[in-house]
C-alpha cells in the first residue's frame, strides 16, 4: 500500500477523500461499503470486545492491565478506544530494542494505555478533519485525518489518527462505548512545538527563523505554575468541591452544571509556510528571510540586527505566524454541519473568527467560506456586494499531509500555501472590514481549557465552564462575578450557537482585539432580551456599559444604563421583525430610525434572527482607536439581583468606511 507523501502536499487527493474537502464528513463512514468496518456486539464491554480476541490484542491487554485502567473497560461509561494489534505492538517493541510487552516498564505501559483511551465515544459520523472531541487519558488531543491510497487497482480512503496510524477497523460497537482497531501504536510527541517544528524537513527556513529571534523559547511553556487546582483552592467559595474538579450547579438552568478547570495550559498554534512557497518568492535561505522581512516591514530600521527584539523586522514576521492557543483545523471556526449547513445563510459571507497573534498589536481573520478551507486574512465573498475583493492565504487540510505528525505536547502547526504578512497594504485593504468577534475566541484560555467549540450532541456536552479570577487572559472581574463559557448549541439564537454568560452581581472587562489602522469605528454588542420568556429575561438585569483606552485610562460610560429585559419592540428600540414589513423601502426606514436611537438589528447572516425583535445590536460607542492601543469594553450590573444572567455572542467593531460607506454594510 503506497499513501501520498509531502511532495503532494498542494494537490488535490484522490477522489475517494473529495467528499472531504473543507474538513466536514459529507456522509457518515458507516455508508461506506468496506468490508468488517462495523459490527455491533450484544453484551460485549471494551474489555470483552478485546478479551475476546486476545489472540489479536494481548499485548495491548496487558499495558492496560499493567496501567490499572483495565477495570474502567470493564464497566459502564462511554469509552473510545483504538486498540493497536499485536503486529502493531511487535512493530512498537522492536523499534524500542525490546522481543516482549513484558520487558517495557509500568510507565512505558500506563502512557501506552492512556493514550489510545477517550472517556467518550467517537463514531466516524462525529468526526472532523482535525481533533477528536476529547482529549484521550493523558489530556492530550488526538488528531484525525484522511488518506487515499492504492488497493487493488482502486483508491480507497484511509482513516489516520495523529497521521501514522492508520484505522483498520471503525466503529465496533460495545455497551459501554466504541473501538477502533489500528495498525499502529499511536506514539503523540512530547516534544514542545518549536522541536517539532526543527524536525520537520519541509519547513526548514521558518525554524531558522523561529530559533534566530528567540521566539522558540516563547513556545516552550506548558503549564501555568501558579494555578492552583479549584478542588484545593480555598480562596475559591461558594463551589462543591467533588474529587479533583471544581463543580458548581447553576442558577438558571437547571440541566447544566459548571466545571473548572483542573489545570491552566498554555498552546500555541502556528501557521508556517514550506520551504516550497518561500522558494518561490525568490527566498532559499535564512539571510533571504530577513532582507524580505525588512522590506515587509520597514518602520523600525534601528533595529534590524537584532532580530530578539520584538520591534524587529524578521522578529515581526515570525510572531504573526503564531496563535497563543491551540486550535486544530476544524477548530479554527466553527465546523459542525448543524450549525454551517442548517442554519448559516452562507451564499454572502464567510464563517469568520478574530485571533490575536504573538505580534504585538496584530490580529488576523480566519474565515470558513462555503466554497470549503479555511484563509487567512481573506475578505469578501463570490456572491458580497463587492464580491471576493482578497483570497487570503489558505490553511493546508490535515489530510494534505500523511508524511508527518504536526502535533506538539503544547501545540500545532498547520502548513500554508502562500505568504502571510501583516504588512501596511494587507492591514488597509484586507482588514479593512467589519470585525465580528465572536465572544468564545477573546481569551486563549477558552480554547486550551476545552471550554470553547465543544458542540452540544449528548447530555455529556451539556455543561459550562468556569473560570478562576485572575486565570484568564483578556478578562478582568469581581469576586461576585460567575464567569462562564457556554458550549456551541444548535437551538440557541446566540450567533452561530456560541455564548459566554456572566451571573450574579457582575461586573466583568474585556480587552477587545486591536484593530488593523487607526480611525474611527463603532463598537457594537449583540443582545438577545430574551423579554419573550419572562422567566429567564427576570434575570437580565440592568447594566452599565463603559469603553476606555489603556490600561490605566479613565472608564467613559456609554451612554445611561441599559436594561436587558428591554424588548427589541419597545419604542426605545423600535425594532419591527423583518417579516411584517413590507419591502427593502420600509425595512430601511425601520433599520435607519432603530440606528437613530443607537440600536441594529440582528446579524442576517444565521438563523432568521431579524424576524423576532428580541434579538438586536447595541451601539455602545463610536470612538477613534489607534492600531498600537490597547481598548477595554466593560459591563457592571447596577441592579441588585444576585440571579443576574449576562450573555454574550458577538462584539462588532466596525471601520467608518463600513457602517457609512458608498456601499451600505451588508445585513450579514
Amino acid at each position: 500500500m503506497k499513501l501520498l507523501n509531502s511532495k503532494k502536499l498542494f494537490s488535490t487527493i484522490a477522489a475517494a477523500a473529495v467528499t472531504l474537502a473543507g474538513g466536514l464528513f459529507v456522509s457518515s463512514c458507516l455508508d461506506e461499503q468496506h468490508p468488517g468496518s462495523y459490527y455491533t456486539f450484544e453484551g460485549e464491554t471494551v474489555a470483552d470486545f478485546l478479551q475476546n480476541r486476545e489472540d489479536l490484542f494481548s499485548d495491548f491487554i496487558y499495558c492496560l492491565k499493567e496501567s490499572g485502567v483495565w477495570g474502567e473497560m470493564q464497566t459502564y461509561g462511554e469509552h473510545t478506544c483504538f486498540a493497536p494489534t499485536n503486529e502493531a505492538m511487535k512493530v512498537f517493541l522492536q523499534e524500542k530494542g525490546l522481543t516482549d510487552v513484558t520487558q517495557l516498564s509500568h510507565l512505558e505501559c500506563d502512557t501506552i494505555a492512556k493514550t489510545h483511551l477517550c472517556n467518550a465515544t467517537f463514531f466516524c459520523k462525529d468526526i472532523l478533519d482535525g481533533a477528536f472531541p476529547y482529549p484521550n487519558l493523558l489530556d492530550r488531543y488526538l488528531t484525525y485525518t484522511t488518506d487515499s491510497a492504492m488497493v487493488d487497482g482502486k483508491y480507497q480512503v484511509v482513516y489516520k489518527v495523529n497521521t501514522t496510524s492508520s484505522i483498520l477497523e471503525r466503529d465496533d460497537t460495545v455497551t459501554n462505548g466504541v473501538v477502533h482497531i489500528v495498525d499502529k501504536v499511536v506514539v503523540p510527541s512530547n516534544r514542545f512545538l518549536p522541536d517539532r517544528i526543527a524536525e520537520d524537513p519541509l519547513v526548514s527556513i521558518f525554524s531558522q527563523a523561529l530559533s534566530l529571534t528567540h521566539m522558540n523559547d516563547s513556545l516552550v511553556a506548558y503549564l501555568d505554575p501558579t494555578y492552583v487546582s479549584p478542588a484545593y483552592d480555598s480562596l475559591l467559595i461558594c463551589f462543591l468541591q467533588t474529587g479533583k474538579t471544581a463543580i458548581r450547579y447553576t442558577t438558571s438552568y437547571e440541566t447544566e452544571n459548571g466545571v473548572f478547570p483542573d489545570k491552566r495550559p498554555f498552546k500555541f498554534t502556528a501557521f508556517i509556510e514550506p520551504d516550497s512557497i518561500y522558494n518561490a518568492n525568490g527566498i532559499y535561505n535564512l539571510d533571504d528571510l530577513r532582507k524580505k522581512a525588512e522590506e515587509w516591514y520597514p518602520d523600525n530600521p534601528e533595529y534590524y540586527n537584532d532580530p530578539t527584539d520584538r520591534r524587529n523586522s524578521l522578529n515581526k514576521f515570525v510572531s504573526y505566524h503564531i496563535l497563543p492557543e491551540q486550535l486544530s483545523y476544524d477548530r479554527l471556526n466553527v465546523a459542525y454541519d448543524e450549525i454551517t449547513s442548517q442554519f448559516t445563510k452562507w451564499d454572502a459571507i464567510d464563517i469568520e473568527d478574530w485571533y490575536e497573534t504573538l505580534m504585538p498589536y496584530s490580529v488576523m481573520r480566519i474565515s470558513f467560506p462555503k466554497i470549503g478551507g479555511r484563509y487567512i486574512n481573506r475578505k469578501g465573498a463570490p456572491k458580497a456586494a463587492r464580491g471576493l475583493e482578497y483570497r487570503g492565504v489558505r490553511v493546508c487540510a490535515p489530510s494534505e499531509r500523511t508524511d508527518f505528525d504536526m502535533t506538539a505536547l503544547n501545540g500545532l502547526y498547520h502548513l500554508i500555501d502562500d505568504l502571510l504578512l501583516y504588512t501596511t497594504e494587507v492591514r488597509e485593504n484586507n482588514l479593512n472590514q467589519r470585525m465580528r468577534i465572536m465572544a468564545n475566541t477573546m481569551s486563549p484560555d477558552f480554547a486550551n481549557s476545552g471550554a470553547a467549540g465543544r458542540l452540544n450532541k449528548t447530555s455529556k456536552d451539556n455543561y459550562v465552564t468556569g473560570f478562576k479570577k485572575g486565570f484568564c487572559k483578556n478578562f478582568e472581574c469581581s469576586d461576585e462575578t460567575e464567569f462562564w463559557v457556554r458550549y456551541i448549541n444548535s437551538s440557541f439564537t446566540c450567533y452561530l450557537g456560541y455564548e459566554m454568560t456572566v451571573r450574579g452581581i457582575y461586573d466583568i472587562t474585556m480587552r477587545l482585539p486591536p484593530v488593523p489602522t487607526d480611525g474611527t469605528y463603532e463598537v457594537r454588542i449583540y443582545e438577545e432580551s430574551m423579554a419573550s420568556q419572562s422567566a429567564v429575561a427576570g434575570g437580565r438585569g440592568v447594566v452599565q456599559f463603559y469603553f476606555k483606552e489603556g490600561k490605566d485610562g479613565d472608564f467613559n460610560p456609554c451612554g445611561i444604563p441599559f436594561n436587558l429585559n428591554l424588548s427589541g419592540s419597545n419604542p426605545k428600540v423600535g425594532a419591527i421583525a423583518d417579516s411584517e414589513l413590507n419591502g427593502e423601502e420600509e425595512m430601511q426606514a425601520n433599520e435607519k430610525a432603530m440606528r437613530n436611537r443607537g440600536y441594529m438589528k440582528a446579524p442576517d447572516a444565521y438563523k432568521d434572527l431579524r424576524d423576532g425583535t428580541d434579538r438586536y445590536r447595541i451601539i455602545m460607542t463610536t470612538s477613534y482607536m489607534h492600531s498600537n492601543k490597547d481598548y477595554y469594553f466593560r459591563v457592571r450590573l447596577v441592579t441588585d439581583n444576585p440571579t443576574a444572567v449576562c450573555p454574550f455572542s458577538i462584539i462588532e467593531v466596525v471601520p467608518k468606511n463600513v457602517y457609512l460607506g458608498e456601499i451600505p454594510e451588508d445585513r450579514h
